[in-house]
């Protein structure tokens, strides 16, 4: 790490190993609620699932907006978020269209074929969410979603947006677009869950205010974003969610971003060579819940250590097989050019999610 600059080189951070611990989160979180065994274990009050994505989306916010910042050209900026996002989702929406739902679907494969449903799930290509397939995961199953983490793509998208259009109109005060996005979203969060057609508006408002959160942190100075902060944040953070569970949500929007961002900026010896072999976390992500739903299509509700065994060593080559055939040949089509910081502006962690 480069302290004098705020600079920190990929290779000697942590951010690798806290999208992989967040990617395991999410896929022990649905281990449970699609097993059913018992509900899923809670961390500050949130489900561990539910933790792992909210982490995701800070850690996102912050090297997406920093990415802006050192790149501010729109076309450049596009294109590499989109390589980063659709060859992967590509991959494993055909593979599931094609290859794992003929095999496990009750029809036949001509019906299976002759259903619209089939053709509606290939929405999920242009980030419109789908989650069933005919006669897919509809028998044995708590839940018939193929893929349930899906829906997220969509509102990552969203978000990439907010950074460019935040860029483009107000350029260095792109701060001020940050924070009118996070109070938006916190108005989302916080409507009634059951008004008619804005059920959705609930958790994709409460998944972007993390974003924007993480974003805004993008603009503070480094030396409020040290490692031994996270001594006075996590204690207080966890108590005053044991004394008062009804703020944990918003207790997390305040400190989740900062403790993923602090402890990533660190450089932790081991943990910092997390993605020597790759960054596995978006395969991980994109693969855990459709290999754990193929898991008990075949085995049925196995114990849990044996489950989450499975799932997450099947997922892991899965994971690993997308970054070094598709994802890390994606990218090495990324538009690069170089662009001038603004004054003031801290300088940004290098990833390959954002360079």
């Amino acid at each position: 790490m480069d302290e004098s600059s705020g600079a920190i080189i990929r290779t000697t951070n942590n951010l690798d190993a806290l999208r992989l611990l967040s990617a395991l989160a999410v896929i022990v979180g649905h281990s449970f609620t699609l097993t059913g065994i018992v509900a899923a274990p809670r961390v500050a009050g949130i489900p561990i699932h539910s933790l792992g994505l909210y982490a995701f989306f800070a850690i996102s916010g912050y090297l997406i907006a920093t990415s802006w910042q050192r790149n501010p050209m729109l076309l450049p900026y596009l294109v590499n978020r989109s390589l980063r996002i659709f060859p992967a989702l590509m991959v494993v929406v055909l593979v599931t269209v094609v290859l794992i739902g003929p095999s496990v679907t009750v029809l036949e494969t001509a019906q299976y074929f002759r259903s619209d449903v089939v053709y509606q799930y290939l929405l999920n290509l242009v980030l419109t969410a789908q989650y069933e397939l005919p006669g897919v995961f509809e028998s044995g199953h708590r839940s018939s979603a193929v893929n349930g983490v899906l829906w997220t793509l969509g509102l990552e998208f969203v978000c990439y947006l907010v950074v460019a259009a935040s860029g483009l109109l107000l350029r260095s005060h792109s701060c001020w677009g940050y924070l009118v996005f996070g109070i938006i979203a916190v108005v989302l969060a916080l409507m009634p869950g059951e008004a008619p057609g804005l059920v959705w508006m609930g958790p994709a408002g409460t998944t972007w205010v993390f974003f924007a959160v993480g974003a805004l942190l993008s603009r503070v100075a480094t030396r409020w974003l040290r490692p031994r902060g996270l001594i006075i944040v996590v204690p207080l953070w966890i108590i005053t969610a044991m004394l008062a569970p009804g703020l944990a949500l918003v207790l997390a929007w305040l400190a989740l971003p900062f403790v993923m961002i602090a402890a990533g900026r660190a450089s932790t010896p081991g943990v910092c060579r997390a993605g020597r072999f790759g960054d596995l976390s978006y395969g991980m992500y994109l693969w855990g819940f459709l290999v754990q739903q193929l898991v008990i299509e075949q085995f049925g509700v196995l114990p849990w250590l044996v489950n989450i065994a499975i799932v997450v060593l099947v997922t892991a080559i899965i994971a690993a097989l997308s970054w070094h055939l598709v994802e890390k040949r994606a990218l090495a089509h990324k538009i690069h050019r170089a662009a001038t910081l603004q004054p003031g502006t801290p300088r940004p962690l290098a990833s390959p999610h954002v360079s």
